[in-house]
């Protein structure tokens, strides 16, 4: 299951900001709803909100914030568009004078909008919230109440895959590489030196003393599997062997010849 980094910062705003938001619309978030879903190349986000005032006054404007980057924006109010939309950074202030809402009934906002897959979401709070809840991927990874105003959260949806590099093991590890490459073909050269000297002194005389001794031998291993005095697996890696050595033998005897 993906991991999920979740960081809460608590910010306040300053408090002049925070003010003006709270007496400009006068009005609580009761519940926040927010569901993401990663889809093939963007994570879809949509937001329900329930809003509500202590006042028989009419609602002529509601602020929403929505994170920087953000596409394909569309915020209804009651099931119905904002006559207009303005906004400042991430703040989008939605003028619904015309829809006739007093503030203590009970408003729903709908949001919905597209980030990029990588993104971190992010959320500030705009008016006292009482209750929030993050859904991705019908998995629910953060619930809050009672937020205060200026409260931001931030999720990191993904588990970074990009580790930092260490170059002391990345350096280490070349040398290692380096060190083998170099002792591979060394050995090889010396292997190499090693059987032409052999085919240089091997006289006739000598590669029929080998080629008798290591017949005599396969015949006694063969004796000794019989009789049990060796297992299976010792038995067929002589065989392979001596027999290997063998058909050296002969072959450089043919060659003389």
């Amino acid at each position: 299951m993906r991991k999920l980094l979740i960081v809460l910062i608590i910010g306040m705003i300053t408090t002049q900001c925070l003010i003006a938001v709270a007496s400009e619309e006068n009005v609580n978030t009761i519940t926040q709803k927010i569901t993401i879903t990663a889809m093939d190349n963007y994570l879809s986000v949509i937001e329900e909100l329930t809003v509500q005032g202590d006042s028989n006054e009419s609602l002529d404007e509601i602020t929403v914030w929505i994170q920087n980057g953000a596409d394909n924006i569309e915020i209804l109010i009651n099931s119905n568009p904002p006559d207009s939309i303005s906004h400042n950074d991430s703040e989008y202030i939605c003028n619904i004078s015309s829809l006739g809402i007093i503030k203590e009934d009970s408003n729903q906002i709908y949001i919905s909008y597209e980030l990029a897959k990588n993104a971190i979401f992010s959320k500030k709070i705009v008016r006292p919230t009482n209750s929030i809840s993050v859904k991705f991927e019908d998995d629910e990874i953060l619930t809050g109440t009672n937020l205060a105003v200026g409260t931001i959260i931030n999720l990191e949806l993904y588990e970074s895959t990009e580790a930092p590099l260490n170059w002391f093991i990345a350096i280490l590890t070349i040398l290692l590489l380096i060190l083998i490459v170099v002792l591979a073909l060394y050995l090889l050269k010396n292997r190499r030196t090693v059987k032409t000297k052999e085919s240089v002194s091997d006289s006739e005389e000598l590669l029929n003393t080998k080629k008798t001794l290591l017949m005599s031998l396969l015949k006694d291993i063969e004796k000794q599997h019989r009789a049990n005095q060796i297992s299976d697996d010792t038995y067929h890696k002589l065989k392979e062997r001596y027999k290997q050595e063998a058909v050296e033998a002969m072959k450089k005897l043919e060659d003389m010849k």
